[in-house]
């Protein structure tokens, strides 16, 4: 079968085109909103050792609320992202090895991206975490 080079270009191009108009056609879902406004839980309503809330997601920040119960000790771990944390009620202290570094009520801790810790509750303890994911592109 022989085309006319005019009629096989235009053939070419129309069989090209074929999957973008049926990914064109393929509904993106809509982002989920992020909350302009959000109620953190309270501290006395704290049943179990430890509940983590999670409050939003902006860009490449995530936020969360964890509450720790008096004596109750998380075990070392590490997060990816920068991480701040808030101390909104409350004492403890974070564990970086042999290094304690105590905490109390209206202080800011930073840690960078991987490093380990581990976090005991003196008290009841309300911390605001602030998660930074500084491997996404923007």
């Amino acid at each position: 079968m022989n085309l006319h080079p005019a009629l096989l270009l235009a053939s070419m191009a129309a069989t090209a085109l074929l999957p973008v108009a049926t990914q064109a056609a393929t509904p993106v879902p809509a982002p989920a909103p992020v909350p302009r406004l959000a109620d953190l839980v309270p501290l006395g309503d704290l049943t179990g050792e430890r509940r983590v809330t999670p409050i939003g997601q902006y860009a490449a920040t995530r936020l969360m609320q964890v509450q720790l119960k008096a004596g109750t000790r998380m075990p070392a771990h590490s997060a990816p992202e920068r991480v701040l944390v808030v101390v909104l009620a409350g004492r403890g202290s974070f564990g970086f090895g042999t290094e304690q570094v105590a905490l109390h009520e209206r202080q800011v801790l930073h840690m960078a991206p991987g490093e380990e810790h581990a976090v005991s509750a003196e008290t009841d303890l309300d911390l605001l975490l602030v998660r930074i994911d500084e491997t996404t592109p923007g």
